[in-house]
């Protein structure tokens, strides 16, 4: 048999990563079996360990490959500059334009939310979720001190409890957003709710 060409296996890669996020998306990460995502992207079991370790591997991947499509990841969150109030809108309102208008995108957060049981193989990825989120939230601390300092925000806030109400206010809208399957624009909702919230900071 031929082996395959380098553009032939990442298309079989890609098969893979699209198979696993229908089945992770519909049953769930625990329930969902390596052998039925080789089913649905019509290759074999041995395909999948070509290009991945296991299913904990795969999943890794899934979210790799999503996250980097779409610039979210909370590594590149983390290197963004905010020099104004506008910035933090600016990002905000990416995030949100992904969501609604990359389906994939919008499957993926969906299945992270309600779907991606976070047994005790994805303890770690868990883990590491939340030293990135502690990370995000200190940065936005940092971020709305120095915004205080430069007077562009009220003197009178507490920059700590400013950035843990902007998380909950992101989790929050997407939360809703998913919960109501999509029924209302997050781009338009989001928008008005993190105007208000801005404002409000003034």
């Amino acid at each position: 048999m031929a082996r395959k060409t380098k553009a032939e296996a990442e298309q079989t890669r890609r098969d893979i990563l699209e198979a696993a996020l229908d089945l992770f998306h519909a049953k769930g990460y625990a329930r969902t079996t390596l052998e039925e995502i080789a089913r649905r992207a019509g290759v074999t079991r041995g395909a999948i360990y070509w290009h991945f370790k296991d299913k904990v591997d795969l999943f890794h991947g899934l979210k790799d490959e999503i996250e980097c499509s779409t610039e979210t990841r909370l590594e590149d969150l983390l290197l963004l500059s905010v020099n104004g109030l506008s910035d933090i809108r600016d990002n905000l309102l990416r995030l949100y334009r992904n969501l609604e208008n990359d389906e994939h995108f919008k499957k993926y957060f969906e299945m992270i939310f309600f779907r991606a049981e976070f047994t005790e193989e994805l303890q770690p990825m868990l883990n590491q979720f939340k030293i990135k989120l502690h990370r995000l939230q200190q940065k936005d601390t940092d971020d709305f001190s120095r915004l205080q300092k430069a007077g562009k925000i009220s003197a009178h806030l507490d920059c700590v409890q400013c950035a843990l109400a902007l998380r909950c206010l992101i989790i929050g809208s997407l939360h809703s957003w998913l919960i109501d399957d999509g029924e209302h624009s997050i781009v338009e909702q989001g928008s008005a709710l993190i105007d208000h919230f801005l404002n409000s900071l003034r």
